[in-house]
Formats: C-alpha cells, structure tokens, sequence
C-alpha cells in the first residue's frame, strides 16, 4: 500500500474504500461515518463527512477507472480531525486553481479544508477538523 500524503500527523483509524461502480458510493459513505465516528464526531457531522465521501466517489467513477479513496485520523497540535484523501492522476494537467474552485463549488460548507498535493500524481486531500464539543466529549469519555 502506498504511504497517504497528508500535512499533518496521521491517526488510526486507516480505511480504504475502493470505488468501482455505483454501489461504492454507498460503501464509502458508510466508511465516511465509521472513520469519523470512531474519532468522536457528532452524528450531523458524520452525515456531512459522508455526503463529501459520496460526491467524491461519484466524481471519480464518471473517469471510468478505479480510485482508492483512503479515511484516516490527522492531528495537529491539540485538533483532531479526519482525513479523506484521493488520488487522481487524470488531474494531472488541469490548472490547480480551476481544481479547487470546482471542488469548493461542490462541497461546499461541508469540509474545512481542501487540498490539492502532488504534481504528477495530484492528491485530492479534504480534512473535517473536531469541534470543540465533540473534542470536549472525546476528552470526557461521554
């Protein structure tokens, strides 16, 4: 398995979805809420790492090739977060502004970060960080 290209500090968990057809879709949203799930966020922002989970794998099913789309724990400093990251070489010759406007149009007010990394091989990197009552009740154990 090739190393995720992050920023930041990897956590567990650390699943992959392999995204192939249609009924994928369902299948990375599933993961989308488990990963955040078990890294303590609320249900409400489990459902919006899952929409972003889903319209990135209906994203690269229309390229007709399979992408493996990686969920992962990320730190930084004292935030915890979770981590979706996918790799997409077809982007390799598209201008990174063009990339980020289209992917912000997209997704919208449901991440906090996007993130294009890598050159020959460009990585799309999206980050959703815990609030501070879900990092409150992660801290308490509740």
């Amino acid at each position: 398995m090739t190393p995720q290209k992050s920023p930041y500090a990897m956590l567990p968990p650390v699943l992959n979805v392999q995204v192939e057809s249609a009924m994928d879709i369902m299948i990375a949203r599933n993961t989308a809420r488990r990963a955040s799930s078990l890294l303590g966020f609320a249900p409400a922002r489990q459902a919006q790492l899952a929409s972003v989970a889903a319209t990135l794998a209906e994203l690269v099913l229309k390229t007709g090739s399979a992408h493996t789309m990686n969920f992962n724990g990320v730190s930084n400093g004292d935030k915890t977060g979770v981590q979706l990251s996918i790799k997409t070489p077809w982007l390799a010759n598209v201008a990174v502004s063009n990339v980020m406007i289209a992917l912000r149009s997209k997704l919208g007010d449901l991440i906090d970060e996007i993130l294009l990394e890598g050159d020959d091989v460009p990585t799309i990197v999206t980050v959703m960080w815990r609030n501070e009552t879900e990092a409150a009740h992660a801290n308490d154990g509740t």
